[in-house]
């Protein structure tokens, strides 16, 4: 037997997957990580194949530094996890089903990465080993310090996570015993919320995932799960955009799926009125204004109709979202707001609000910083920045100077240049969204120089009536010179006799562009 604390615990579940079983562990045996510093939990999960035989031979074979237990038939996938967490002994720990395989360097770049950033929950990226799919939009890079609610982390609610075993002790995690599915969601969802850092391992895979186990849910079942975890989170967050951020992805997942089965797929009519009720009731009493704002319009749309018991409008909706050939939904603008069209917009007969369909926000920006040069007091600026969904018609695109304390505004107007070679990202002409703007510090829209102050870049991008701000700079050409600029005189100081006012530009550490406007005594000119 060891007693020692290892740096990692792998707490492998099995169920009737013997012939995984063996793959599982050998991705566990050859890790760089070296196996002096992790112990195996393997843990039989009531199976009625091999399973149990091939833990127990295993066991014994590497007894220095894996052990084997069994649970009793009839227990919850939880059961099994919490008997493994249980006998935790490393720092860290990582729980498998039998069908996952790690990477070889996995358990050493995670547990470095925790390491290093003082993370108590490290996400390493997940890739599928066949034809089901795995979620990956959290892990296209590295991150130090993940920000939970402005990150797709959360969206990854697998365990097969690396935890600080301290963090699951200071919060009393355990596997939730009680759910007929998701313990592993609930578990993962409380462990994020309660982590003071979450890192992400992105640039290499370290979990390959095999098929989950087979569940009989039912869709009420699944319907339940999304109200379960819609009251975790509430338990956890106070009312506001951070509650949102979380719930809407409860809402949008597991309700969305649910009730995208219920209303195309159920043969069991009574099954699916009894989900789609109780769907139904979660809408009215557990989805805040807030968190479904965030959701595609489609299923929000799709939520209001069951929240008024229009079962078959939301049937209809349903199939449209599922129908591959669909025509391109058409866009209304008005009044500065984008509107989806989708079935049901403005129909007097169901009377959904249009907030329902603004997807104003949605609306993507593509821009690009090409030139900045200085000609005496004037910043002449060129550059390209248009929608990726609405047309190059009607542009009121300015650039815009804001002062970052006080928040004074001021702009310029830009002289747009047509170039046929602009498109957007599907081939679509955007031929006038190139501009180039002469900014004049040494009169502004009072008559007087610019300000000492700190004045950001920014773009109001404007076509067909939408305007947007992104900040100049960030995205720019890579032969954009970026040389540190002496400060350039800009005007007689009107409230200093006798000094001047000189702008200096530079770029922040994001890349933004800004311009430092000061006071100073004029330089002596040259004879």
């Amino acid at each position: 037997m060891y007693t020692a604390v290892a740096d990692v615990t792998v707490a492998v579940r099995v169920c009737n997957q013997a012939a995984a079983l063996d793959a599982c562990l050998a991705s566990v045996l050859v890790q760089t990580i070296g196996t002096e510093r992790l112990e195996v939990i393997g843990v039989d999960d009531g199976s009625t194949d091999e399973s149990g035989s091939v833990l127990a031979r295993a066991a014994h074979q590497y007894a220095s530094f894996m052990r084997a237990g069994q649970v009793s038939p009839g227990l919850s996938p939880a059961g099994a996890r919490n008997w493994a967490l249980s006998q935790v002994r490393g720092r860290y720990v990582i729980f498998l089903e039998a069908t996952d395989r790690l990477a070889p360097d996995a358990l050493e770049r995670m547990v470095a990465a925790a390491d290093a950033h003082e993370a108590d929950v490290v996400l390493g990226k997940l890739e599928s080993s066949g034809r089901h799919a795995v979620e990956t939009a959290m892990f296209r890079k590295n991150q130090a310090y993940t920000d939970l609610y402005a990150s797709r982390a959360y969206w990854s609610l697998t365990p097969d996570k690396l935890f600080r075993t301290s963090l699951l002790q200071r919060c009393g995690l355990a596997f939730p015993t009680d759910m007929v599915i998701g313990d592993g969601q609930a578990f993962t969802a409380r462990a994020l919320m309660g982590a003071d850092n979450v890192s992400v391992v992105g640039d290499a895979t370290c979990v390959v995932k095999g098929p989950s186990p087979a569940e009989r849910a039912t869709l009420p079942d699944r319907v339940a799960l999304a109200s379960r975890m819609l009251a975790l989170v509430a338990s956890q967050l106070p009312e506001g955009p951070r509650r949102d951020k979380l719930q809407s992805r409860h809402l949008e997942v597991e309700l969305g799926r649910a009730t995208a089965a219920a209303l195309l797929a159920a043969t069991d009519a009574a099954e699916r009125d009894q989900a789609l009720w109780a769907a139904a009731e979660v809408l009215r009493a557990q989805a805040s204004p807030g968190a479904l704002a965030l959701l595609p319009r489609m299923v929000a749309v799709r939520f209001a109709l069951l929240a008024q018991g229009r079962f078959a409008e939301a049937q209809r909706i349903a199939a449209f979202e599922a129908d591959k050939d669909r025509p391109v939904v058409r866009k209304t603008v008005e009044n500065g707001r984008v509107f989806t069209t989708l079935p049901f917009f403005r129909d007097p007969q169901v009377a959904l609000p249009d907030e329902l369909f603004d997807i104003t926000a949605d609306m993507t920006v593509t821009h690009q910083l090409q030139k900045a040069r200085w000609d005496g007091p004037t910043l002449t600026l060129d550059g390209f920045a248009f929608y990726e969904q609405l047309s190059t018609k009607e542009r009121t695109t300015r650039v815009v100077l804001r002062e970052r304390t006080s928040g004074a505004r001021e702009s310029y107007a830009v002289t747009a240049r047509r170039d046929d070679t602009l498109a957007n990202a599907k081939g679509k002409p955007r031929a006038m969204g190139r501009f180039s703007a002469r900014v004049n510090l040494a009169q502004t829209s009072s008559g007087w120089p610019l300000e000492p102050g700190t004045w950001d870049v920014y773009l109001a991008v404007g076509f067909e009536g939408v305007t947007q701000e992104v900040r100049l700079g960030p995205k720019r050409a890579a032969d954009l010179d970026t040389t540190a600029r002496m400060p350039v005189p800009i005007g007689s100081a009107p409230d200093a006799r006798g000094m001047e006012l000189a702008a200096t530009p530079y770029y922040t550490e994001s890349g933004g562009l800004t311009i430092e406007v000061s006071r100073r005594t004029p330089l002596p000119r040259q004879a």
